[in-house]
């Protein structure tokens, strides 16, 4: 018979139950559940520390591309956790090294370069309400609750598919489902790689690399644009040289209004965040392909709540890039936010849309 006093409780995994009925009985120390929400408080706790004590209030920016595949890795028990992990460590491969090659990295690790928005928020530049952030005290509950709190708890938050995947699985190597030979409790097996798991590994793969592409052709021409300006300001080798740096990517128009509007950037004004909820909108799709009867599940709030946060943040950096940009807002006529059009799509595939811009200015 199955040793009850180590079995995993099968009544469902739901939330709840998971945290009542599953887990407790079968290992209330070394499940991933313990273990991430250890991880999760005790990182929050050391951020708000340093970033109080250092005033670089972009200590969770370091850890952002780390801890969605530390908490994956906990969960590893069979095919699907484990292929979620490796994605997810891609994932943080690509966007640490992003992070990095942006000053991001130094020593001591509490240095590098904050996130200019909130600098930006401290000196009140938004007005309105964003004022109130302008106050030491005021700023140092923001920082507690939305950057050190909130932010970590999002973080294991898109990683909770994991969690559910490994529900899934322990319950087939746990739970009972007959009786063999002699009165022995024969035991299930996690439940196996079917198409929806294809379905999101190919989705997340698509996105992870829109991702890499709208961060390269914006660093691509970032450098551009700062060469540009240093020969315009040197006078290095004149007007026309400085035209001459400029790739075929980047139009001297790019250059003058000092944004990036060519490649992924003429289909929607912020590629690298519309792939960044979309590779977490797949992610969630494993928890579905783990059980195969559920439509739904409560890992999923874990990628709405990332879209919710890039709604607030999309709209905080255009209102900087509005106030920094004259042409800013002619922009965003011309160009969606996340969702791009149909039109945009077609005119990126034949190459055409780079010179429509350029051609309705």
């Amino acid at each position: 018979m199955l040793d009850t006093s180590s079995s995993f409780v099968c009544s469902g995994n739901s939330f709840l139950s998971i945290i009542q009925d599953d887990l407790v009985p079968w290992d209330p120390i070394n499940n991933p559940y313990h273990k991430a929400f250890l991880t999760c408080h005790t990182v929050a706790f050391l951020t708000f520390v340093v970033s109080s004590a250092t005033g670089n209030l972009s200590q969770v920016d370091k850890l952002w591309s780390i801890l969605p595949t530390i908490y994956a890795w906990m969960c590893v028990v069979d095919s699907r956790t484990k292929l979620m992990a490796c994605l997810s460590t891609c994932w943080s491969i690509r966007l640490t090294y992003n992070f990095y090659r942006r000053g991001g990295y130094t020593w001591p690790p509490w240095r590098g370069d904050e996130d200019y928005r909130w600098e930006i928020l401290r000196r009140g530049s938004l007005g309105g309400w964003w004022t109130l952030l302008t106050n030491q005290w005021t700023m140092g509950v923001f920082n507690l609750v939305f950057i050190s709190l909130y932010q970590n708890y999002l973080l294991l938050a898109i990683a909770t598919p994991s969690l559910v995947a490994w529900s899934m699985a322990m319950k087939g190597m746990h739970c009972p489902i007959g009786e063999g030979g002699d009165d022995v409790t024969i035991v299930g097996a996690p439940p196996p790689l079917n198409i929806l798991d294809g379905v999101a590994c190919f989705l997340f793969a698509i996105f992870l690399m829109m991702e890499a592409m709208a961060d390269n052709q914006q660093n691509s021409f970032q450098n551009k644009k700062r060469e540009w300006k240093s020969r315009v300001a040197t006078g290095g080798g004149g007007f026309a040289s400085a035209i001459k740096s400029i790739s075929s990517h980047t139009t001297f128009k790019e250059c003058t209004d000092g944004f990036c509007q060519s490649g992924l950037f003429a289909i929607v004004r912020k590629p690298a965040y519309a792939a960044e909820q979309s590779i977490w909108i797949s992610y969630f799709l494993f928890s579905l392909a783990a059980n195969p009867m559920q439509y739904w599940n409560w890992s999923g709030a874990g990628f709405v709540q990332l879209c919710v946060l890039f709604q607030g943040s999309g709209w905080l950096t255009e209102q900087i890039s509005i106030a920094k940009y004259p042409n800013y807002r002619v922009y965003q006529q011309k160009v969606p936010l996340y969702v791009p059009r149909i039109s945009s799509v077609w005119h990126l595939l034949v190459g055409t849309k780079h010179v429509e811009l350029n051609k309705q200015e």
